[in-house]
């Protein structure tokens, strides 16, 4: 791809879905994509997040996250996360609210009765949570599919970190195995 993350997320029609990490910082430095399906992903969203928002504003990185998947349960979490954004919440509780949210719908609860439940929860209104549910899977599963040709994801969770001097040269990898692995990989990528 050419472009910086922020021209790539904008040009593949999903800048309005992401979930903005660092609403401070306009240009994003790191994009996260995940999914509600992978262990690892939780894991770093339990273990991870908030430990990498801190280093991130700290840096004056810009973090964004996307998700993907393509299992019922997945779809409905990313049909989840782009209306909990709307959430006048930290964004770190708005994505840990969607993996909460994504394994409840793994155990069969429908989306309707998660919606509510999570999106209350956030302080979302009723006509907020209506609107968000009338989003067509095809839409969602678009748009997953144009995350997934925009940036080639390995595996997840992917992390795409841009060159702190040619932002247009993005570095990807994958994988989660605590914070200081993560640190020293992105660091990498920031120079690379």
């Amino acid at each position: 791809g050419e472009g910086t993350l922020d021209d790539r997320m904008t040009r593949a029609g999903i800048d309005s879905h992401t979930l903005d990490l660092t609403p401070g910082i306009v240009a994003k430095s790191i994009l996260i994509i995940g999914t509600t399906d992978c262990t690892y992903c939780r894991s770093f969203v339990e273990d991870g997040l908030e430990k990498l928002l801190a280093y991130a504003k700290a840096a004056g990185l810009g973090v964004a996250y996307a998700p993907i998947g393509l299992s019922e349960s997945s779809l409905g979490s990313t049909r989840l996360l782009a209306g909990f954004a709307r959430a006048n919440a930290a964004p770190a509780e708005i994505l840990q609210t969607v993996y909460a949210a994504g394994l409840d719908l793994r155990t069969g609860r429908e989306l309707p009765l998660v919606a509510n439940r999570y999106g209350e929860e956030l302080g979302l209104a009723g006509h907020e949570i209506k609107e968000m549910l009338a989003e067509s899977e095809l839409d969602v599963t678009s748009r997953i599919q144009a995350t997934m040709r925009t940036f080639p994801v390995q595996g997840t969770p992917m992390f795409f970190v841009a060159n702190d001097k040619a932002p247009e040269r993005i570095n990807m990898f994958s994988g989660w195995s605590g914070f200081s692995s993560l640190q020293g990989r992105i660091d990498a990528a920031r120079i690379a």
